[in-house]
């Protein structure tokens, strides 16, 4: 793959991590009680994500 290609997959992952810890984290925290298993589990999905935009990124040459 080209470096463009793995910038876009990058950029994939990192919207797909914001809008999942966007919609399930918004949801988690208006619920009452505040579903605390749910805002946890949703910020290590997020954390994952990003990660694996980085760890592609650092397949770039140069």
């Amino acid at each position: 793959m080209n470096d463009e290609q793995l910038k876009y997959i990058a950029g994939v992952f990192n919207l797909i991590a914001f809008a999942e810890f966007g919609a399930f984290g918004y949801a988690a925290i208006n619920v009452h009680p505040v579903a605390w298993v749910k805002l946890v589990l949703t910020a290590i999905g997020f954390v994952n994500l990003q990660w694996i935009a980085v760890w592609v990124l650092s397949f770039l040459e140069g």
